[in-house]
C-alpha cells in the first residue's frame, strides 16, 4: 500500500501561525485554565495596569515623571496625577514604595519624587537602591505611611514578596484587606520588610495579628507584572469587563539593564526578562498596542535615568529575543501618556463603569492613617475614577 504524501506548506512556518500557536499555549500556563466563554459585551475601555520592579527606582521616577507631565500637557489639567490615569498598581522590592506612595494617598509623581528627596539622608555613591539610601528605615517609613493599611490605598495596590512560613509567593493585595482584616497590613511594614536589606528575613502581622509573614530580604518577584495581569484576569468584581488581553493596557517598568556581575543581580535581571517574554508573547501582535516595557537596553553602561529616556526603545519579539527600536523610550511614554488620556476621556462619556473597586465596608477605627501623607505634602487632592 502506498503511503500518502506528505507536502511541505510554506503558510504552516510562518510566524503569525507559530505565535497563534504560542498564544493557546501561554494563556493555559500563564492565566490558568480557559474559562467558560462568556457573551460578548460592549467594552468601554482598558483596564490600565503600572508595574514597578525591584531596583528599577531610579528610572522608574524618571519615567513617571515623564509620564505624569506628558499627561498634564495633554489634558490641561495641571493637578493631574498617575493614580487618576490607572486602575491597578503593582510593585516589587523598591517598586513596591513607589507603588504605595502614588496608591496609597492619590500622591503625584511629583510630590512622591519630593518627599523621597525631603525623606533622604545619604544617598551611597556606588548604590542606588532605596533601602541603602536610609538610616533607620523604620523610623522613615512610619513618618512617610503613619498608621495608613492596604485598606486605605485610593486604587487596587498589589505588592509582591515571598513568605519563609510557607515557602510560597504572597501578593499583599488591598483586595483582599478589604475582605478581611486578615490580610490587611500597614504599609509601612509592608515596604519596610520588601525592602530590608538586614541579613535574614523579616516577620509582618496583619492588623488584626492573625496573619504573620516572614518576608525574605529582595523580594521574590523582580518583574511583577505577570501578577497584575493575572489579578486583573481573575478579580471579576473590580474587573468585570476584562475577557481577555485586548482589555487590559499595561506599563512596565525595569532597571537600567546594564550587565551585572554578582549572581543575585543576574538571577534578578534574569527573572525579569523572562516575565517581560513571556507576558510579550501572552499579548501576541497587541503587545505593540497594549504593553509597553521601559528598561535600559544594556549597551551603554553607566548610563542615567535620564540617559535610558533617551536610548532606543527595546521590544520583545516572539521567538527572537529582543529587538532595537527607532523611536526612544521618551517617545513610547509620550504615546502612552496619548493613550491613557483617550481611555479616560472615553471613560467620562460612558455610563458603564469599566473597574468596581470594592469600598471598605466599615471604617476602620483609627483612620487617621492616610492622612500622614497629606500632611507631610501638602495634597488636598481627591481620588477620581
Amino acid at each position: 500500500m502506498a503511503l500518502n504524501a506528505v507536502y511541505y506548506d510554506p503558510a504552516m512556518d510562518s510566524p503569525k501561525l507559530c505565535q497563534d500557536i504560542f498564544a493557546i499555549l501561554e494563556s493555559q500556563f500563564l492565566f490558568g485554565a480557559s474559562k467558560p466563554s462568556f457573551p460578548a459585551v460592549s467594552t468601554v475601555g482598558k483596564v490600565r495596569i503600572l508595574s514597578i520592579d525591584d531596583g528599577a527606582e531610579d528610572l522608574a521616577m524618571a519615567s513617571l515623571l515623564r509620564l505624569e507631565s506628558s499627561l498634564r500637557r495633554l489634558s490641561g489639567d495641571a493637578s493631574a496625577s498617575l493614580s487618576h490615569f490607572f486602575d491597578l498598581v503593582v510593585g516589587s522590592g523598591s517598586g513596591a514604595l513607589l507603588a504605595s506612595l502614588l496608591f496609597a494617598d492619590n500622591l503625584s509623581a511629583e510630590k512622591a519624587s519630593l518627599l523621597l528627596s525631603e525623606t533622604r539622608i545619604e544617598k551611597s555613591k556606588t548604590r542606588t537602591r532605596f533601602g541603602r539610601l536610609f538610616k533607620k528605615e523604620s523610623k522613615v517609613f512610619n513618618k512617610i505611611f503613619g498608621e495608613a493599611t492596604l485598606k486605605d490605598a485610593v486604587k487596587p495596590l498589589l505588592i509582591t514578596c515571598y513568605d519563609l512560613n510557607t515557602g510560597a509567593p504572597f501578593v499583599f493585595s488591598r483586595a483582599d484587606a478589604v475582605e478581611a482584616d486578615g490580610f490587611d497590613f500597614k504599609i509601612r511594614d509592608v515596604c519596610e520588610a520588601t525592602m530590608c536589606q538586614r541579613k535574614g528575613s523579616k516577620e509582618v502581622k496583619s492588623v488584626d495579628g492573625e496573619t504573620r509573614i516572614r518576608v525574605l530580604e529582595a523580594g521574590v518577584s523582580t518583574n511583577p507584572t505577570s501578577v497584575g495581569i493575572t489579578h486583573v484576569m481573575h478579580n471579576k468584581q473590580e474587573f468585570p469587563l476584562v475577557n481577555g488581553l485586548d482589555d487590559v493596557f499595561v506599563l512596565s517598568i525595569g532597571g537600567s539593564g546594564a550587565c551585572r556581575s554578582d549572581a543575585a543581580s543576574v538571577a534578578g535581571a534574569s527573572q525579569a526578562d523572562m516575565v517581560d517574554q513571556s507576558v510579550a508573547m501572552a499579548f501576541g501582535e497587541s503587545r505593540k498596542s497594549n504593553y509597553i516595557r521601559i528598561q535600559g537596553n544594556g549597551i551603554n553602561a553607566g548610563s542615567t535615568a535620564e540617559d535610558i529616556l533617551l536610548e532606543a526603545y527595546i521590544e520583545s519579539v516572539l521567538f527572537q529575543g529582543k529587538k532595537l527600536m527607532k523611536e526612544t523610550n521618551t517617545q513610547r511614554l509620550e504615546w502612552a501618556a496619548e493613550v491613557l488620556l483617550k481611555e479616560q476621556q472615553t471613560r467620562q462619556q460612558s455610563n458603564i463603569p469599566t473597574v468596581f473597586i470594592k469600598p471598605v465596608a466599615t471604617p476602620r477605627t483609627s483612620s487617621s492613617s492616610a492622612m500622614t501623607l497629606t500632611t507631610l505634602t501638602g495634597s488636598s487632592e481627591s481620588p477620581r475614577y
